[in-house]
């Protein structure tokens, strides 16, 4: 009568174990819901969105070459000289390291830069890091691509 509480105990302890290996997945799913808000939240130019996905470190890389931080960045959207009309991507992947997730994919963007349209397709790479259970975005780089 005894093996049996401690058979229940090994299968619980089993089952936990299972289900902990498959939180990559959901962390997984996790990014890319953040990866959709950020989509919509440039879209909508809802920089509140933004200020709690971007990280305070932020290091945005524009495809020009230009980098902005977190701040200037949400400044410039603020001020209104750029407007995303939209933003399209596809090939989007997400590979977890730890409390590290990195996302890439092809974009093609549309915007309006000091109220000039402006298209173009770009590889994107996000990194976000995990602190007290958050995820946020620390890094985004664009490379352009040719037409």
């Amino acid at each position: 009568m005894k093996k049996f509480p401690v058979t229940l105990l090994l299968a619980l302890i089993c089952v936990s174990l299972a289900i902990a290996q498959h939180r990559p997945g959901g962390t997984e799913q996790a990014i890319l819901k953040l990866e959709q808000e950020w989509v919509e939240a440039l879209t909508k130019a809802d920089t509140a969105a933004l200020e709690r996905i971007y990280h305070n470190d932020l290091t945005y890389t524009h495809s020009s070459g230009v980098v902005d931080t977190k701040a200037s960045y949400i400044a410039g959207l603020k001020s209104g000289n750029t407007k995303y009309l939209s933003l399209d991507r596809e090939e989007i992947k997400v590979r977890i390291y730890g409390d590290t997730a990195i996302v890439t994919c092809k974009a093609a963007i549309r915007l309006l830069n000091k109220e000039q349209s402006v298209s173009f397709t770009a590889r994107l790479i996000h990194v976000y890091v995990r602190q007290g259970g958050r995820w946020q975005m620390v890094a985004h780089q664009s490379t352009r691509l040719a037409s």
